[in-house]
């Protein structure tokens, strides 16, 4: 082969792999986002959502992709205006523990009574992974008990208000004024319940941000 065709072949060969290169960077896809605000978990209805296009190389795994596959199911937490839907973000159920996780047979939901100051200021959300601190109470705990780690990176099920309904924060210029937190709803082993029922009536509670397992 020639000089000449050789300087040919390689300048085909780059205008396919530009070809290639541009086509990919071009190629859109449509994704599922929430249309509005949705602050508490219920079945999603189609005016709650949008289809948005996007670069495909920018979609993320396990996107949802159309409108129809995301009606009727719940999201496990509030979602933003714009937000896109992850499939493992969806519930096929409403749940009253808002990270929508079903319970092994090994474990249990507690209720861990904690005001926004032990809960990391407020921080803790459905999903946080936190590590459980029981404080003796004087008068109440036996003599000589001392501050105890009782879980360790327990995973948070719900968060909860003063009323026992799952916690939102409310405009504090309306009536009924802001809620309060009031408990943490976590998950135990089933081998942690009389432990965690006899510090709960004996004990103050302070949580912390752990890493995710």
């Amino acid at each position: 082969m020639t000089v000449r065709r050789w300087f040919m072949a390689i300048a085909i060969a780059s205008g396919a792999v530009a070809g290639l290169l541009y086509y990919g960077a071009t190629q859109r896809a449509g994704i599922v986002a929430a249309a509005r605000d949705v602050e508490v978990p219920r079945p999603l209805l189609r005016e709650d959502l949008e289809l948005r296009e996007v670069s495909a190389d920018l979609v993320p795994d396990g996107a949802v992709t159309s409108i129809d596959d995301a009606i009727g199911l719940v999201p496990r937490l509030p979602l933003l205006r714009g937000q896109i839907l992850i499939s493992r973000g969806l519930a096929s159920e409403l749940t009253d523990l808002r990270s929508g996780m079903a319970l092994a047979v090994s474990q249990r939901a507690v209720a861990v009574p904690v005001g926004a100051v032990n809960a990391v200021g407020g921080a803790v959300v459905p999903g946080s992974r936190v590590d459980v601190l029981s404080v003796p109470v004087l008068g109440r705990a036996p003599a000589g008990r001392t501050v105890e780690l009782l879980s360790s990176s327990a995973l948070v099920l719900d968060v909860r208000g003063e009323s026992g309904a799952p916690f939102t924060v409310r405009d504090p210029k309306t009536p009924l004024g802001a809620d309060r937190i009031a408990s943490v709803v976590i998950a135990i082993a089933t081998g942690d319940e009389l432990r965690f029922a006899d510090r709960i009536a004996t004990s103050t509670f302070v949580l912390l941000l752990s890493s995710s397992r």
